[in-house]
């Protein structure tokens, strides 16, 4: 499966209001934006889902890839494209798959080091996130900066679509993606961004 260049992370916990996150979501999604991932720490249940319909509602019409962090069951229900997981959602993940291939859901699996991409490989996933490559301010960061060898190494053991993550700015992407991942994930990058649409278009114009 080939995947978009970028994807954007983000939920509710990075903007002050529903009203500017969907905002930017849409005044990205417009401007050729093609794979977002929400990613929530703070909704309650209820909340969880009514923003996960709406998105999959906002990236449809736009013709943008959903996929839904650490929720299988909220993926499945509102017919997302995907679901991204960590490495501690692996043990309870296998009973969980077959529903997600009869929805053929794309699966995502978030790896740190060569252990966990051999782990993670065994269950068949759709793509793998290998990171962080830089330090990030993003997520507690509990896993050493890796650097563009983190790509290089996770290369070597899999021919699985690849997704950058961690700290990355647009003057790397041009060597991250020549080391071999097929993907950018980008959160702060955009979120803290002064001029989202110009710093994703720095992204996207680089090969």
């Amino acid at each position: 499966m080939t995947f978009p260049k970028l994807l954007y992370i983000a939920g509710s916990q990075d903007f002050p209001d529903k009203t500017s996150f969907f905002s930017h979501l849409e005044s990205l999604l417009s401007e050729g934006l093609s794979w977002f991932q929400f990613r929530e720490k703070a909704l309650t249940e209820k909340a969880l889902f009514s923003w996960a319909l709406e998105i999959r509602e906002l990236t449809s019409s736009y013709k943008a890839l959903l996929t839904i962090n650490d929720r299988p069951d909220i993926a499945y229900l509102i017919e997302a494209d995907g679901v991204h997981l960590g490495q501690e959602d692996i043990p309870s993940m296998t009973s969980e798959l077959i529903p997600l291939e009869l929805k053929n859901l794309h699966i995502g699996i978030s790896t740190h080091n060569p252990y966990e991409v051999k782990r993670s490989v065994i269950l068949s996933p759709s793509y793998l996130g290998v990171g962080p490559i830089n330090p990030t301010k993003t997520k507690d960061l509990e896993h050493p900066p890796r650097g563009i060898q983190g790509i290089i190494e996770t290369k070597k053991i899999t021919a699985l679509p690849l997704v950058a993550i961690g700290g990355i700015t647009p003057d790397m992407a041009g060597d991250i993606f020549r080391a071999g991942a097929q993907t950018i994930a980008v959160s702060g990058a955009l979120t803290k961004s002064p001029d989202p649409i110009k710093t994703m278009k720095d992204f996207l114009n680089h090969h």
